[in-house]
């Protein structure tokens, strides 16, 4: 069976969120000026995604959960080491604003973030008797934690260290 039919069904909004994605991945390239906040948009939009696919396309909705909060954890931990070299964010002359250095690291796990979730999704259309199977249900919640655990992990890395010490500072009489 061939996957090329499935590209050419591929809905269009689909390919319009890859190219955000890519927008966004390519912007983390360089450093750049943010609210802190906005440090947690991929984490949560990827754990969100993750939730509505395994609670929409699979029959073993439990499982997937269980399995992902395990391949969560496990890609917090991944994701705090690959984001330890890293370089701490820093205060923006605008106040309120943070600057995050530029890194691949995000691009590169948009990709294959991306791709995992289209290939689950793809694989489930291609073979339906997989909505049903306990092991794809496992599978697929563990790779969808796991990856969206690297989001959380690399974005723990940078953002702890500076709200502690942006604590500090706001408590430290000067």
């Amino acid at each position: 069976m061939s996957f090329f039919p499935y590209i050419q069904n591929t809905p269009v909004w689909v390919w319009i969120l890859f190219i955000y994605l890519l927008h966004r991945g390519i912007n983390a390239l360089f450093d750049r000026e943010m609210r802190p906040g906005r440090l947690f948009f991929l984490p949560v939009f990827f754990l969100l995604w993750g939730i509505y696919g395994i609670t929409h396309e699979i029959f073993h909705p439990e499982l997937s959960l269980f399995m992902m909060i395990i391949g969560a954890l496990v890609g917090i931990a991944v994701g705090y080491l690959i984001w330890r070299s890293q370089p701490p964010l820093k205060y923006s002359d605008t106040p309120g604003l943070i600057i995050r250095a530029g890194t691949p690291l995000t691009l590169g796990l948009i990709i294959i973030a991306f791709s995992l979730k289209y290939v689950l999704t793809a694989t489930i259309y291609l073979h339906p008797e997989l909505r049903e199977a306990q092991s794809f249900s496992l599978l697929f919640g563990l790779l969808t934690g796991f990856v969206d655990g690297i989001f959380w992990g690399g974005t723990l890395r940078v953002f702890v260290p500076w709200y502690k010490k942006d604590r500090l500072r706001k408590h430290t009489p000067i």
